[in-house]
């Protein structure tokens, strides 16, 4: 039960802020909205707590989560950065094409975070993933090696380590 009150009130604040005001309309949608929400998804939200990993490691993890947005927003500056120079260019000097890339997650919910921050990143779409090989395809507007090393480095690399450290 306590935990229902949690999420219920997490959601509402977020709609809350979302919202970027307090009216009653606001609230009445906001209220229910975070009914059916809480209702759906409470035991999504709470499930790592229940693994009794220790309040060391669960502050741990929330710093790194707080760090790796940081990192994401990074990543997706610059290549919006490479993106753009690509737009303007007189003579078009980037060569699209679809890559498979492998990872190295295990995790489910890391592989699907992965998969959205590809898709997030300028220059990069997310096709499709094979679970037998554990290989993304993705459509990346600058082709620059065929090597999966290299491609592996140049696309997912960065965010992997990070997703495996906070979902190990």
């Amino acid at each position: 039960m306590r935990e229902n009150l949690i999420t219920f009130f997490l959601i509402l604040g977020v709609w809350i802020i979302f919202a970027g005001r307090i009216t009653r309309e606001v609230l009445i949608v906001g209220f229910f909205v975070s009914i059916i929400v809480t209702y759906f998804f409470k035991d999504m939200l709470f499930r790592f707590s229940k693994k009794k990993i220790g309040m060391k490691n669960f502050i741990k993890k929330i710093g790194l989560i707080f760090a790796f947005v940081f990192v994401f927003f990074y990543e997706a500056f610059v290549s919006a950065i490479e993106v753009s120079k690509h737009a303007f260019e007189k003579e078009p000097s980037f060569s699209p094409g679809i890559v498979k890339v492998k990872t190295t997650l295990t995790n489910v919910s890391a592989l699907t975070i992965l998969a959205n921050l590809i898709t997030l990143t300028p220059g990069t779409l997310t096709l499709d993933f094979d679970k037998s090989e554990r290989a993304y395809y993705i459509h990346w507007i600058d082709v620059k090696s065929t090597e999966d090393a290299a491609k592996r480095k140049e696309i997912i690399e960065t965010f992997e380590n990070w997703l495996g450290v906070i979902f190990e």
